[in-house]
């Protein structure tokens, strides 16, 4: 099901967006049984070129993901595009630079399996509602899960384990995003831990329509017009607590 958020934004706002070279950054919720150890992505982000109305859009198609990016504050995690008609065994890294990764589309209820070499299996052996991502390797990986953005047809990263050889971690997206922009450059798929300035975390649970209309406006802030399902962030907020349950 097709989930869309509209912002908003004032004339003034989209003069001073674009002047100051801001980027919009969006998060997609996650819950875990290892919710401790979840870190939060910057999902996809949006920079210059802003108008006056901003149309976000993304479907909960999701893939599991393995790298050898480490996690670290405002680290990217390299996250490659799962390829179309993937066997369900497969040994695939894709290499850029000093760091390689996996991705394979996957479903709720589904597990992928690692191991050595990063041979990976996607298969229906997870008794819980949840992807469940198996490490029987005895490397350690950075993992998690990706959700589909139907904007540019891409799947981006949404949180970050890391998982040691042995272990497992069980994910699942829950229908919430948090909205800020932000003066950094910051790409698709960045760890981040805190909040740069102030944001708007809106619930899509209770729409029928999967659909939110919020507004911006560059001195006063966010606004989803008094509605219950858009609570107001504070800057220098952790972001796992309010995007990890």
């Amino acid at each position: 099901m097709k989930s869309s958020l509209t912002i908003n934004l004032s004339q003034e706002t989209v003069e001073k967006l674009n002047q100051g070279n801001f980027t919009l950054c969006c998060f997609l919720a996650s819950k875990s049984d290892n919710a401790l150890s979840c870190f939060p992505l910057c999902w996809n982000t949006f920079t210059k070129n802003f108008l006056k109305s901003i149309l976000i859009e993304w479907e909960f198609d999701l893939s599991a993901y393995l790298s050898t990016s480490p996690i670290s504050d405002n680290a990217v995690i390299y996250i490659p595009q799962p390829q179309k008609s993937i066997p369900k065994q497969s040994a695939r890294f894709t290499v850029k630079k000093s760091v390689s990764g996996s991705n394979d589309k996957i479903e709720l209820n589904q597990r992928m399996l690692i191991e050595d070499y990063g041979k990976i299996t996607i298969d229906t052996n997870n008794t819980s509602p949840n992807v469940l991502i198996q490490n029987n390797s005895t490397d350690s990986y950075s993992t998690g899960i990706c959700v589909y953005s139907s904007d540019d047809d891409q799947y981006y990263g949404t949180c970050a384990f890391t998982l040691y050889g042995g272990n497992t971690i069980s994910v699942a997206p829950v229908n919430k995003m948090f909205v800020m922009f932000s003066n950094k450059n910051i790409q698709n798929n960045t760890v981040i831990s805190l909040s740069e300035n102030q944001g708007l975390l809106i619930d899509f649970s209770g729409s029928n329509d999967n659909l939110r209309t919020v507004s911006y406006d560059i001195n006063l802030g966010w606004s989803s017009n008094n509605q219950p399902w858009g609570t107001k962030i504070p800057a220098r907020t952790f972001l796992s607590t309010i995007l990890v349950s």
